[in-house]
């Protein structure tokens, strides 16, 4: 029969069994590929951005990063494929900021953002670009806001579609500089800067790497940033807080998600690959030759509740502008 002094030291082993096998289980992670889900067709700009993750990813983790596009209805198509997937953290998403805002502008989800998936790691910061048709006679945001107040009703905007990225910052800038211009969507950003390069349309508010080469054609005229820092691929071009709008900042968020429910472990471990990867001076340069921000190192936590207030804060912008898909 065994002692009391047996028992505690078995109890005891047991438990340092059980501690060692579950560190055995996270030492273990991963041991297969990963595969990381892209919502759009190859060549892009996000896919060329989850494809540069994609590669330190797999530096860091030790296992092949295979990045899967599912383009399709507005994103949703891979969203809903990530939340249905295995709990395993094998499969993950890079998802925008779009996909939590689908269900505000009249759009029925098969998923359940809050529900379905969870944010693992903030990858980059999307701002966008206030461009002009060169030949408008404006220079700057407060130049183009006075212009814009002596004709109300007049102006008017490109975006690449309704409830989109650009449709929303220019509203936020209508509401924030007490303009009134007139939206006009396009299905993709190039046929709108287009109009606006051949003085149909007065401006856009559109993503970057596209209206580069107009800028230095001197076809746009790039009047400030969305976000809040500025991009070595715009020097000299301001944010539009900084050039008169206070307060204002509409930007978008490329976050890794996966689905609800996978081992808080595997979400570290995944987060802390994603944290390495942003360390990296090469891959930093390459994002933001790209238009992105790289986003600063958060936790899985910080991940989703700057996630939730980039939402909530776009949220408002469509309840206010009265913005229906």
């Amino acid at each position: 029969m065994l002692t009391r002094r047996e028992l505690a030291a078995a109890a005891g082993l047991a438990t340092l069994g059980r501690a060692a096998g579950a560190q055995a289980q996270r030492e273990a992670f991963p041991d297969r590929p990963i595969r990381l889900i892209v919502p759009y067709t190859p060549g892009g700009s996000v896919d060329l951005m989850a494809r540069a993750f994609g590669t330190r990813l797999s530096t860091h983790t030790g296992q092949p990063t295979v990045v899967e596009n599912r383009p399709g209805a507005s994103t949703m198509l891979a969203t809903e494929y990530v939340a249905r997937a295995d709990p395993d953290g094998y499969t993950v998403l890079s998802g925008g900021t779009q996909l939590a805002l689908m269900p505000h502008l009249g759009t029925r989800t098969p998923y359940d953002v809050e529900r379905d998936i969870t944010a693992v790691a903030v990858l980059t910061i999307v701002p966008y670009l206030l461009v002009v048709n060169a030949k408008l006679p404006v220079h700057n945001v407060k130049e183009l806001i006075a212009y814009a107040k002596e004709r109300p009703g007049v102006l008017n905007y490109a975006s690449f579609g309704v409830g989109g990225a650009g449709h929303l910052a220019a509203e936020m800038f209508n509401l924030l500089a007490g303009t009134e211009t007139v939206h006009i969507p396009y299905n993709g950003t190039a046929p709108g800067l287009n109009d606006v390069m051949g003085g149909r349309v007065a401006m856009s508010f559109c993503t970057i790497p596209p209206a580069l080469p107009a800028i230095e054609a001197g076809r746009l005229r790039p009047l400030g940033l969305t976000g809040r820092q500025h991009l070595s691929a715009l020097p000299g071009v301001p944010t539009i807080e900084e050039a008169g709008v206070p307060g204002y900042e509409c930007v978008s968020m490329n976050v890794m998600f996966a689905p609800s429910g996978v081992p808080a472990s595997r979400l570290q471990r995944l987060n802390g690959a994603v944290v390495k990867s942003l360390g990296d001076a090469e891959l930093r340069k390459l994002l933001e030759e790209q238009g992105f921000v790289p986003a600063e190192p958060m936790t899985p936590a910080q991940a989703k509740a700057s996630f939730d207030a980039s939402v909530t804060k776009l949220v408002d912008i469509i309840r206010r502008a009265k913005i229906q898909t």
